[in-house]
């Protein structure tokens, strides 16, 4: 009995323990205010993530769902705590705010209608956060009015979040395109499409072409079905044109397919004739190794025609272009053409593990191989990829004798070739700039020793 009577003591000490425990907990937060339980919340996951980081802990996407949960699960228990208090005020922003982190997505629109309700001088971050989350909630229950009156006082106040400007367009865009009203839809898209390129700079390349993408898309639709072709078109060309700007071959790709979908008839070649406007500096392509070509930077080739061509030895339609790219170089370097291909390092090459010296060797033997004269430029990363945005092989970039990317080819097709081999032909025969030659760096592939 006595030895029972022992266990029955540990497991009440045990529970005593515990009760303590929640005790203790309930007092630290009925201690903190509002804006504590919100921010203390808000801030859960990411001091989680950061606590991994510092203590160099293993970490997958499992375990970083199971932390995120976990924060909405306090956000759920801090609104049940703040909601007992009956708040007012600023407390009623909080209290949405935690319904919204907990996904209980109703009670947030509640509130926040009653937040703005109750306080009609709010001004700021707290009231612009209680619009925006009326707009997702108001679009979401078809109530397109409140959410349109909403948005427009968001538009009219400051702060804003133009990635979160561009996500309100869209809801607003989604629900008037279900709505079949393509009137009301077309200016928001408009207003999508402005915001991705306010925040194309900031974003990662592939997001960034994403976001423009969708946003063009929305807006061309839109101008199709008011019947105005035109327009979807002019879109669809400025799409195309901020991709050369960029540059992008991801967002031209896209781009292009866009045109055609819309104008499937349309004479590309008279539709790519406009000279393009002065460009932003190019990014210089980084290279650890370069073959038959001195290191050269885009500045220094001012004055040629200069075509990068992203490739690699183990893409079967980059070999198919390879005699193009040869005899645009016999034809036309003596005219001002620079060709520079531009590949990485892959660590193999047909089935065999390399190593860098002996991919370096690899691909001199390919030239050799394949008759190719012009010089590469090699990098151990992906960063010439992000930095033109490269998201298939072949692709190529045309750049004018200002240092302005004029075209870009994506693919091995006759048709790439052609259009391809024209807008070559076109910038041969533009003028160079009065300033004089550039001088280019580099050294003839041709008489180089391999």
């Amino acid at each position: 009995m006595s030895a029972q009577s022992g266990r029955v003591k540990d497991a009440a000490a045990s529970l005593s323990s515990d009760e303590a425990s929640k005790t203790a907990e309930a007092k630290r937060t009925d201690a903190k205010d509002a804006a504590q339980l919100y921010e203390e919340a808000d801030n859960y996951a990411q001091k989680k993530f950061d606590d991994f980081e510092k203590r160099h802990m293993p970490f997958d996407a499992r375990l970083a769902d199971k932390i995120k949960q976990e924060q909405r699960d306090l956000a759920a228990r801090y609104a049940v705590v703040l909601a007992a208090r009956k708040p007012q005020g600023k407390d009623l922003y909080y209290l949405g705010m935690l319904y919204n982190l907990a996904r209980n997505y109703d009670a947030a629109y509640e509130m926040m209608r009653r937040f703005l309700t109750e306080n009609s001088n709010a001004t700021g971050e707290p009231a612009q956060n209680a619009r925006a989350v009326i707009v997702i909630q108001a679009a979401k229950k078809d109530l397109l009015p409140e959410a349109e009156s909403r948005l427009a006082e968001y538009a009219k106040n400051q702060p804003q979040v133009a990635e979160d400007r561009y996500n309100l367009e869209s809801w607003m865009v989604t629900d008037y395109f279900k709505a079949k009203d393509y009137a009301r839809a077309q200016p928001h898209a408009r207003e999508m499409f402005n915001t991705a390129k306010l925040v194309a700079k900031a974003k990662d390349p592939f997001e960034r072409d994403k976001m423009l993408s969708e946003a063009a898309t929305l807006l061309s639709e839109a101008d199709l079905k008011l019947k105005k072709k035109d327009e979807a078109v002019a879109v669809a060309q400025e799409l195309r044109q901020l991709a050369l700007t960029l540059p992008s071959g991801n967002l031209y790709k896209l781009a292009l397919r866009r045109l055609l979908a819309i104008a499937p008839d349309i004479d590309l070649f008279k539709s790519f004739n406009d000279v393009a406007a002065a460009a932003p500096a190019l990014r210089d392509i980084v290279a650890d190794e370069w073959i038959d070509q001195a290191p050269v930077k885009l500045a220094n080739l001012r004055g040629r025609v200069v075509l990068l061509d992203f490739w690699a030895t183990w893409c079967g339609p980059c070999r198919v272009t390879f005699p193009r790219l040869q005899k645009w170089h016999e034809s036309y370097k003596d005219k001002g053409l620079v060709i520079l291909g531009v590949t990485n390092f892959f660590g193999h090459a047909e089935g065999k593990q390399l190593t860098q010296p002996q991919e370096v060797a690899y691909l001199r033997d390919f030239k050799k191989r394949f008759h190719i004269l012009y010089g590469f430029a090699v990098a151990d990363s992906s960063e010439n990829d992000r930095n033109y945005a490269v998201s298939s092989i072949p692709t190529s970039f045309l750049i004018d004798r200002r240092g302005v990317v004029r075209f870009i080819s994506i693919g091995s097709s006759d048709e790439e070739a052609a259009m391809l081999n024209k807008m070559i032909k076109k910038l041969i025969e533009e003028p160079a700039e009065k300033s004089g030659p550039a001088t280019t760096g580099s050294g003839d592939a041709e008489t180089k020793s391999p």
